[in-house]
């Protein structure tokens, strides 16, 4: 059986785990990258460096497990050349990139400073992370998908990048993303006649296993009152985008609440 290939940036946990998972269920071979190689070595750069659950290794065990097809590579994406090392690692092992998700983000410091208190080199790495890089790595797989005949991009940002702030705290987070939020617009503009679908998701407030071990007791103050949704909501989500025909009529500007997408558009996610 010939799988078609997903790679999905941080998936090894959080929301970026469990799309991974589903993704595998749906039949794809998942590519699982990220910085955390190993059980017990991650740690949240944003949070003093707490330690945080989750690995490459796990999510490509948890995957196999299951029956699923699946292989991890490191991608940093503060580190062009991990990007690059990890895109010539995918064609030359599975020889095509059928699905892209740009899920995972960059943790640093600034992303959770207030303005005076945010250091220029640390804004320019945010900057880096959350949106060249980003663009670099879509822009890699673009020039396959256009090679191969086609594929599907899945871009997850942010309700706070297109909202007036809140909370505060997160310039270097949500101005990235703002950028970021035009990448699958421009990609749909230029490359739709190459068979290429890029869409724009948002999460809403997910509690996450990430969010869990960072916050500990605290986890119910974190979205300032808002239900939390679970993962796997945004999960099936992508999963529908990135295998129904019908769903390049979504691609574009537009930003999707991907826990209320099926109720939101009248669509049975079966």
């Amino acid at each position: 059986m010939m799988h078609k290939t997903a790679l999905v940036t941080g998936a090894t946990r959080g929301i970026g785990r469990v799309i991974a998972l589903a993704l595998a269920r749906a039949g794809f071979e998942v590519v699982v990258t990220g910085r955390t190689l190993t059980a017990g070595t991650g740690h949240h750069d944003a949070m003093g460096g707490v330690p945080i659950p989750g690995s490459i290794e796990e999510t490509v065990a948890e995957i196999e497990a299951a029956g699923g097809a699946a292989y991890g590579v490191r991608l940093d994406l503060a580190d062009r050349a991990s990007i690059d090392a990890a895109v010539e690692t995918v064609l030359q092992r599975s020889g095509r990139i059928d699905l892209l998700v740009n899920n995972g983000i960059y943790q640093g410091p600034s992303i959770m400073q207030k303005v005076l208190d945010i250091d220029l080199a640390d804004a320019e790495r945010a900057t880096a992370g959350n949106f060249i890089n980003q663009f670099h790595l879509s822009r890699l797989v673009l020039k396959a998908m256009i090679k191969q005949g086609g594929g599907r991009m899945i871009f997850m940002s942010t309700r706070s990048s297109v909202d007036p702030t809140e909370t505060g705290g997160a310039l270097f987070y949500t101005g990235p993303k703002a950028a970021f939020n035009h990448i699958p617009d421009y990609i749909n503009f230029e490359h739709r006649a190459d068979g290429i679908s890029a869409f724009l998701i948002e999460p809403a407030f997910t509690m996450t296993d990430t969010l869990r071990s960072a916050w500990a007791d605290a986890e119910a103050e974190v979205g300032l009152g808002t239900k939390a949704h679970d993962p796997q909501e945004t999960a099936d989500t992508v999963v529908w985008l990135a295998t129904n025909p019908e769903a390049v009529r979504f691609a574009g500007a537009q930003l999707h609440n991907a826990p209320d997408f099926f109720e939101d558009h009248q669509i049975s996610p079966d």
